[in-house]
């Protein structure tokens, strides 16, 4: 056995830190890349990124707050509840409905070798995580000023936020590379994400549903990881049901299968 190949082996050590210190700053520039390319140098465009989620979860809110006859959840104002409950799903519908064009629109950066397929999707995935966290900070100030409302537990929240960013990145990974694979595979993409929102609990909680409907909610990991995000901004006024480490499971699951779908189409991708 050779220096190199010792457990242990303090130049083999620093060449994977090297290495992992050099990927860093390739997913940073391809995020200011990519930040530049979708928004340019105006601070509006820049701002836009934000803005986008939180006024369509916004306008979800007013809605559901104007044509709610009744209160079905005491305590947290309906407002706030819509608001919490929408930003999630947008955001995991940004990731996996971008995810497709993802490729082609930086197809001619793979030529550089210190760039790889996952290192363009996850850069384009980060921006919709710091979106989320942003907003999602700016809510529980909001709601803890005007509503006196204070979110029941931080860590909760930031696991939900993080497994949902995790799911849908793996699920962004399938359908770059399904898109990669088939023009129809692309075009079925966004429908099925639009048709997942019923199933996905994002507007409904959990423990107002008959429990047999309930039931059938919770083998879709979706459904847990927006209980986890209630539970973590409401707490006891709102009972939740959800499993860490099934939403674990299924982010290891399709994760694994993105890479694997990923390494597959790289072959037919043209440069």
């Amino acid at each position: 056995m050779t220096g190199a190949g010792r457990v242990g082996d303090p130049d083999g050590l620093s060449r994977t830190l090297r290495g992992a210190r050099l990927q860093l700053r390739v997913i940073q520039a391809l995020i200011l890349r990519e930040m530049q390319t979708r928004f340019g140098r105006n601070q509006l465009g820049f701002l836009w990124l934000f803005l986008e989620p939180l006024l369509l979860a916004g306008a979800i809110a007013t809605v559901r707050w104007a044509f709610a006859p009744t209160n079905p959840y005491p305590g947290i104002p309906v407002f706030v509840f819509a608001l919490v409950g929408y930003l999630p799903y947008f955001t995991f519908r940004a990731i996996v409905s971008r995810a497709p064009g993802t490729l082609q629109a930086n197809m001619t950066l793979l030529y550089h070798a210190q760039i790889k397929l996952l290192d363009v999707v996850l850069a384009r995935h980060a921006l919709e995580l710091a979106a989320i966290v942003t907003i999602m900070a700016m809510i529980v100030a909001g709601v803890a000023i005007w509503a006196e409302l204070t979110p029941n537990s931080i860590p909760i929240l930031l696991i939900g936020l993080v497994l949902l960013f995790l799911f849908a990145h793996g699920l962004g990974l399938c359908a770059a590379a399904a898109a990669a694979a088939s023009e129809i595979a692309e075009r079925l993409i966004h429908p099925l994400v639009y048709l997942s929102l019923p199933l996905s609990g994002a507007l409904v909680a959990l423990h107002s549903l008959d429990p047999r409907i309930r039931a059938v909610l919770l083998w879709n990991p979706q459904a847990h990881i927006h209980e986890m995000v209630r539970e973590g901004f409401f707490g006891h006024l709102l009972p939740s049901y959800f499993s860490i480490g099934y939403v674990a499971f299924w982010v290891a699951v399709v994760n694994l299968l993105g890479l694997a779908a990923l390494r597959a189409v790289r072959p037919r991708l043209e440069f």
